[in-house]
């Protein structure tokens, strides 16, 4: 086991992507049926996010499990992945709501210096505290959403984890690594791109197969087989990219944990 470039972080992502498509995509499309159904659901949902990154990480350190073992072992924590994205959903939330007081701040600062008008330095510095505050935005949110990138992966994979030390572990092996993760996660973006493109001309061609059926007299039946076809295709599109996604992160995951502590994690103890 070695670190990984990021190029090889991608490739591996894909590959393992392409070798269990299938398998993956099946586990990605039940999963988003299960988001329909409230917290249950939900639990659901986020143990197979959970199950999925586990499954490529066996892949990526060569030590495969099958679907049956790897379940076994993310459904006795679902409703831990559960809480662990709560706990996610709200120090994102309270990073939200402290930006916003920070902008109300300086917008209220920036009014007043505006209001000044005729004085000119005045005025550089409300733009400046402006774009200050955009960028604070920007930035922080990239920093916030790398160090969290894999929450779900040592809680999937490690022994001894719950919601809170699998934050706390995605904190420790993401610190330093910002740079190198947005770059990952750039790289998969452009490779992502030509598949979102086709996703995205079949839903238009479906949407205005709903709008022809509802606007052609007698054919009510029609709009509402269109309909029907466009949210399974919504519930299809949406599963086929998240195994990639998943792959990658735990490969990530892998080199992190490789450049961190010089060794991978066993599977099994």
């Amino acid at each position: 086991m070695k670190p990984l470039s990021v190029g090889n972080i991608v490739s591996a992502g894909l590959r393992i992507y392409r070798d269990n498509f299938k398998k993956y995509y099946k586990l990605a499309f039940i999963s988003y049926l299960w988001v329909l159904v409230p917290v249950y659901g939900w639990a659901k949902y986020s143990a197979i996010m959970g199950l999925l990154g586990r499954l490529a990480y066996g892949e990526v350190t060569e030590q495969p499990e099958t679907v049956r073992d790897a379940r076994r072992y993310t459904n006795g924590k679902m409703w831990k992945f559960l809480a662990t994205g709560l706990l996610t959903s709200l120090i994102l939330l309270g990073a939200i709501i402290a930006y916003a007081i920070v902008i109300l701040i300086v917008s209220a600062i920036a009014g007043v210096i505006f209001s000044q008008g005729s004085n000119s330095i005045l005025t550089t510095i409300g733009i400046l505290a402006v774009v200050a505050v955009v960028l604070l935005f920007i930035f922080g949110s990239i920093w916030l959403i790398s160090r969290l990138f894999l929450v779900e992966l040592p809680l999937a994979i490690e022994e001894g984890i719950n919601a809170a030390s699998t934050i706390n572990r995605s904190w420790q092996l993401t610190k330093g690594a910002v740079g190198r993760i947005q770059l990952v996660v750039f790289i998969a973006f452009l490779i992502s791109i030509p598949i979102g493109l086709l996703i995205n001309i079949v839903g238009t061609i479906l949407q205005l197969a709903i709008g022809v059926g509802y606007e052609t007299a007698g054919s009510n039946e029609l709009g509402a087989l269109a309909t029907l076809f466009y949210f399974i295709f919504v519930l299809a599109a949406g599963a086929l990219m998240i195994p990639f996604w998943q792959a990658i992160k735990a490969v990530v995951y892998y080199d992190l944990k490789v450049r961190r502590e010089g060794m991978g994690i066993d599977l099994r103890k």
